[in-house]
C-alpha cells in the first residue's frame, strides 16, 4: 500500500506543496521546447515583409532544391479553410486562414512554411522563398481606419469596422438630464504584449499509417486547438491529439490555433511523417501572435448630490489589428463588466473593434477589463470628486451586493465587494491618509473590479469533466482536461479530488490536458478552472467514494446514506464511528468477491445564459469574484517619476483552496498591472512593431515591484466547489486606476493616457502649474 502523510489530510484550505513542484525547480519538467523526436525537422513560417499587399506568386523551386530541406507548403497545400475564435456564435466573422493564398494584412502574416534538417539550413531556405506582391495602400490607426475612402483590409467590411456591439440598458439620456452633475471623460489605453518566459512552441506529427495527427503544444486551451485543426485538416476530432505539456506562461496569449500549429503537420506529411518543430523567436512573439487590443474609451455620467450613480453613456473603439481573433467578446467584455461592480440601471455605450494593417489583437489577461478598469475606476473618482464626495464612500453607495440581478441580467449571488472595499481602507489607513498628503506629494487612490467565472460565449456549452481513478494500492490519479499554465490547478484540482474522497492529498497524481485521454475542458481562461474544473473534479471524487461505500455497505450490510470517507478512515455519519480505514475500503474493492475497479466520473456545465449581443443582456458566468485595490503613490515633481509606496489587495476568492496560490496569483496580477501602467507600450511605425524585444519593450524586474499587501475575503460561493471562486485575472484590472487616482491625490493632476511615463507627469504638472511644476 502507498504510504500517506498525515499532514495533508483535509487539504482544502491549505497550502500544500505544488504537485509539479519537484519537477519544475530540478529542471525535470518538460516543456514543449524540451521535446526530442527521432528524426525531427526544424520548421519555419514564411511571412509577409508588407502590411498590405495582393499575392502574386510564390515561387519555392530554389528552397526545395537546398540540402535538407525536407518540406515547402503554401496555401495550395491546405484546404484555405478559414477558422476563428469566436465562430460558434459568429461564423460570417471568422475570416483568417492558416496560410494566406489572396492578400496579406500585416507584417508577419503566414503565407507557407518549410522544414529542414536543421535552424541553418531553415533560415538559409527562407531567403530562397521568391514572392511577388502587389503592394496597397495601409493603414495603421484605428480612427483613420474608420473613415471613408480608408484602405478595405477585408472585403465587405464597412468602414473597417469588423464588429459593432451596442449595450443599451434603460434611458441613460433621460437620467442624465435629471443629475445634479455630469462630465465627460475619454480615456486612451496602449497595446501590450503577453511576454510569456516560454515562446509559442509546438511539435506536429502525420502518422502516415493511420491518417492521423498528433501536436504537442504550449497552450491553455489543448481542446479548442484540436477542433479548429479538425475543421482545417476536414478530420474527425478523434483523429487530431494534441498534448499540453507544461507551459511557460500563457496570459491569454495561447488561447488559440495559431497557424503554426497547422503548418507543423502539413509539414510533417509532406515529410513523409517525420515531426517537426516550430519554435517563435522573440521577435515573432511580439510581433506574430497576439497583443492587447489598444483602445479609446468615452464615457459620459450622471450623479445625485447624494452620490447616486443615475446613467451612463459612451463609446469604446479597439484596434483590433489585422483579424478578428476574440473581438466580439472583447468587446463585450470590456463594456458589460460595470454591471459586476456598479448598480446601474441605465446605460448606453456602443463598441467597435476596427481592423487595422498592424498584428492581432486577441485575447490577454483581464480580456478588455484591463482598459475599462482604468477608464471607469478613474471616472467614478472624477465623478465623486466633483460632488465633493470620498470616492471610497461613493462607490459603497453604489456597488452591487450579495444575491440581487443586474440591470442587464447578470446574476450575482455571493459578493464580498462591501468587505473588500472595508478591510482594504481599514489596512491602508485610507481615512488617515486621503487628502492629508499632498504636502509630501503623496497620495492614495482606489480602484475596484469585478471578474468572471468562466464564459459562455465561445461554444454552446462551458463544461469540463474528470475521472478519477483509485489504484489497488490507494494511490490515486485524477485527469483533467483543465491546462495547467503555470497557475498552479493541477495542485488545487488534486486538492479538491482528496478533500471530497476524504484522503491525504499526498496519494495524488494529476494528468491533465492530452485530448486522446483526459475528458473535455474549453480551457484555461477567464478565471474558470477552479470553479468550473473544480466542480467536475469535485462529482468524480464524489462518485469514487460512493463506489467505495457501497462496496462497503454492502460488504458489511450498513445503510450508504450513513458512510462517508473522512481524514483517511471509513466513518458511520450517525455515531462518527470509525469502521475501517481507507486502505481497508479499497481493498475490500479489488478484493475475490467484489473485484470493482474505481473509475470515478464527473462533469459539470454552469448553469449560465449567452449574451444578446444586439442588447448586452445576459449571464455568462454562474458566479462573479470581486474585490477592492489600493495604491499609495509619491510624485516626483522635478524629474515626473511615480514612485508606488505599496499596494492592499483585497479579494474575494469565495474560500481559497490553496492560500499560498491565491496570493501567488493576485501578487503575479499586480506585477503585470505595474508593468502595464508604467513602461509597457508596444509601438508601430507604418505597421511594423518597434520595439520587439526586451530591450525596447521593458517589463517589470524585481527591484521595480513595491511591497504588496495581500487581503483574501472568503464568501463561500454556493455554487463553487467548497464555495471557491476563479480569481487568476481580477487584481489586474483596478491598478492603473488605482495609481491615477492617488497619483490625482498626491498633486492634483489627473491622467488619462496610459502608460504614465515621467514626460507625461511633467507635462500635466506645467499645464496646471505653469513653470513652477515643483510646487
Amino acid at each position: 500500500m502507498q504510504e500517506f502523510d498525515k499532514k495533508f489530510v483535509n487539504p482544502v484550505g491549505k497550502s500544500v506543496p505544488r504537485i509539479d513542484g519537484k519537477g519544475l525547480v530540478t529542471g525535470q519538467t518538460k516543456f514543449a521546447y524540451d521535446v526530442q523526436l527521432p528524426g525531427m525537422l526544424v520548421g519555419k513560417m514564411i511571412r509577409s515583409p508588407h502590411p498590405h499587399a495582393r499575392i502574386i506568386k510564390i515561387d519555392t523551386t530554389k528552397a526545395e532544391a537546398l540540402p535538407g530541406v525536407k518540406a515547402v507548403i503554401t496555401a495550395k497545400d491546405t484546404g484555405e479553410i478559414k477558422f476563428g475564435s469566436n465562430e460558434f456564435f459568429f461564423p460570417h466573422l471568422v475570416d483568417q486562414m492558416p496560410l494566406e493564398s489572396q492578400k496579406v494584412r500585416y507584417i508577419g502574416d503566414e503565407i507557407g512554411a518549410l522544414a529542414a534538417i536543421d535552424e541553418e539550413t531553415a533560415e538559409k531556405a527562407l531567403k530562397l522563398i521568391d514572392v511577388e506582391y502587389e503592394i496597397l495602400p495601409g493603414v495603421f490607426d484605428m480612427l483613420e481606419a474608420m473613415k471613408p475612402g480608408a484602405p478595405q483590409i477585408h472585403e465587405n467590411v464597412r468602414n473597417n469596422i469588423n464588429v459593432i456591439l451596442p449595450v443599451n440598458i434603460g434611458n441613460p439620456d433621460r437620467l442624465i438630464k435629471e443629475s445634479d452633475y455630469v462630465r465627460e471623460d475619454v480615456f486612451y489605453c496602449q497595446s501590450a504584449a503577453h511576454t510569456c518566459m516560454e515562446t509559442h512552441t509546438c511539435i506536429g506529427q502525420y502518422e502516415n499509417f493511420s491518417n492521423k495527427i498528433t501536436l504537442w503544444i504550449s497552450h491553455q486551451a489543448p481542446f479548442k486547438v484540436r477542433e479548429a485543426m479538425a475543421k482545417c485538416f476536414k478530420m474527425d476530432l478523434n483523429d487530431v491529439r494534441v498534448i499540453k505539456l507544461a507551459t511557460g506562461g500563457g496570459f491569454g496569449g495561447k488561447l488559440e490555433m495559431l497557424p503554426m500549429d497547422f503548418a507543423s503537420c502539413v509539414l510533417s506529411k509532406k515529410a513523409g511523417g517525420f515531426p517537426v518543430k516550430i519554435a517563435y523567436t522573440r521577435e515573432e512573439e511580439f510581433t506574430c501572435s497576439r497583443r492587447k487590443h489598444n483602445m479609446i474609451y468615452k464615457l459620459k455620467s450622471g450623479v445625485k448630490k447624494d452620490g447616486t450613480l443615475m446613467g451612463m453613456t459612451g463609446e469604446v473603439i479597439a484596434d483590433g489589428g489585422a483579424y478578428c481573433s476574440y473581438g466580439p467578446t472583447l468587446l463585450a467584455s470590456t463594456i458589460m463588466r460595470i454591471f459586476m461592480t456598479y448598480q446601474i440601471k441605465h446605460l448606453r455605450i456602443t463598441g467597435y473593434r476596427v481592423y487595422t494593417n498592424t498584428p492581432i489583437s486577441g485575447a490577454i489577461r483581464g480580456f478588455g477589463g484591463v482598459q475599462s478598469g482604468f477608464a471607469v475606476e478613474s471616472h467614478m473618482d472624477l465623478l465623486a470628486q466633483g460632488i465633493g464626495m470620498d470616492p471610497a464612500e461613493f462607490r459603497l453607495k453604489n456597488i452591487t451586493t450579495p444575491n440581487m440581478v443586474a440591470a442587464n441580467k447578470m446574476v450575482i449571488s455571493s459578493n464580498g465587494l462591501k468587505e473588500c472595499i472595508e478591510t482594504s481602507m481599514n489596512a491602508s489607513d485610507w481615512k488617515n491618509k486621503r487628502g492629508k498628503q499632498s504636502h509630501l506629494h503623496r497620495g492614495i487612490g482606489m480602484g475596484i473590479a469585478g471578474d468572471v467565472m468562466g464564459s459562455k460565449m465561445y461554444k454552446a456549452h462551458e463544461s469540463s469533466g474528470g475521472i478519477v481513478k483509485v489504484e489497488e494500492d490507494c494511490s490515486i490519479y485524477f485527469f483533467t482536461g483543465a491546462s495547467d499554465t503555470g497557475q498552479g490547478s493541477n495542485t488545487a484540482l488534486s486538492q479538491i479530488v482528496a478533500q471530497e474522497l476524504g484522503v491525504s492529498y499526498s496519494r495524488m497524481k494529476c494528468i491533465s490536458a492530452d485530448t486522446a485521454i483526459t475528458p473535455f475542458d474549453t480551457g484555461s481562461f477567464a478565471s474558470r478552472v477552479t470553479f468550473i474544473a473544480g466542480n467536475g473534479a469535485l462529482l468524480a471524487a464524489r462518485d469514487a467514494k460512493e463506489q467505495i461505500l457501497k462496496i462497503v455497505a454492502q460488504d458489511l450490510h450498513l445503510d450508504i446514506k450513513d458512510l462517508d470517507i473522512q481524514a483517511e478512515e471509513v466513518i458511520m455519519l450517525s455515531t462518527k464511528k470509525n469502521i475501517m480505514s481507507f486502505e481497508k475500503a479499497v481493498k475490500l474493492c479489488y478484493s475475490f468477491n467484489y473485484g470493482h475497479q474505481i473509475l470515478g466520473r464527473g462533469s459539470f456545465n454552469p448553469q449560465t445564459s449567452p449574451v444578446d449581443f444586439r442588447t448586452g443582456e445576459g449571464n455568462v458566468s454562474a458566479s462573479y469574484s470581486f474585490e477592492s485595490q489600493i495604491a499609495e503613490v509619491e510624485v516626483n515633481t522635478k524629474d515626473g517619476k511615480i514612485t508606488v509606496l505599496k499596494l492592499w489587495d483585497s479579494h474575494d476568492v469565495g474560500k481559497a483552496i490553496n492560500p499560498s496560490s491565491v496570493e501567488s496569483q493576485i501578487e503575479g496580477s499586480l506585477a503585470m498591472g505595474l508593468g502595464y501602467v508604467f513602461s509597457e507600450d508596444l509601438k508601430f511605425e507604418n505597421g511594423r512593431c518597434a520595439n520587439a524585444n526586451f530591450e525596447g519593450y521593458r517589463i517589470p524586474r524585481s527591484v521595480d515591484i513595491p511591497p504588496m499587501e495581500t487581503l483574501l475575503i472568503e464568501t463561500i460561493d454556493p455554487q463553487g466547489p467548497y464555495g471557491a471562486k476563479g480569481m487568476g485575472e481580477a487584481a489586474l484590472l483596478p491598478t492603473a486606476a488605482a495609481i491615477a487616482n492617488a497619483v490625482e491625490d498626491a498633486v492634483g493632476i489627473r491622467l488619462k493616457e496610459l502608460p504614465f511615463t515621467p514626460d507625461k507627469v511633467l507635462k500635466a504638472l506645467k499645464e496646471k502649474y505653469g513653470e513652477d511644476i515643483n510646487l
